[in-house]
């Protein structure tokens, strides 16, 4: 009996390289999803996500920038949302959201996924900025408290 192996997909090579690439350069727990044809990072050790509206983020990426602590940031398909990368929020005692969650602001931390973007996925995940090698990640606490400061305002979204 023999059986006949065939090649993997174009796109499933390019996934696996681009997984490959983010493991070796940035050191993230990258798994490939075969079914939705993406990459996603498991968090909770390594890395967190934080995800608000885009309008919001937009002015949280800001001001964090201008403190010099602006990390990886993703858009999502809907364009109406967005993630924040960042350090594993260890030390959480609660819901570090907490109060937020009017503002559509959620914490995802130990035993959650989040997509990470590549060219050879699908599905309009695209990166708003890019994550470089060697850069330190914003803590989450940081992005949150750059948020609620912003919510806290009468010129908040």
């Amino acid at each position: 009996m023999t059986t006949m192996t065939q090649p993997a997909p174009a796109w499933l090579r390019d996934l696996a390289a681009a997984r490959a690439h983010y493991e070796e350069l940035f050191g993230w727990p990258v798994a490939v999803q075969v079914g939705q044809r993406q990459l996603a990072v498991a968090l909770g050790q390594t890395l967190d996500a934080i995800t608000m509206p885009a309008a919001l983020a937009e002015q949280v990426h800001a001001q964090l920038g201008i403190a010099m602590l602006a990390g990886p940031l993703i858009a999502h398909p809907d364009g109406g949302r967005w993630t924040f990368l960042t350090q594993a929020a260890t030390m959480v005692s609660g819901d570090i959201v907490d109060g937020l969650e009017g503002q559509e602001v959620r914490h995802a931390g130990a035993g959650a996924y989040t997509v990470i973007p590549t060219e050879a996925g699908n599905g309009g995940w695209h990166w708003i900025n890019e994550p470089r090698p060697h850069q330190m990640l914003p803590s989450a606490y940081a992005v949150i408290a750059t948020a609620r400061r912003l919510c806290s305002t009468p010129t908040a979204a």
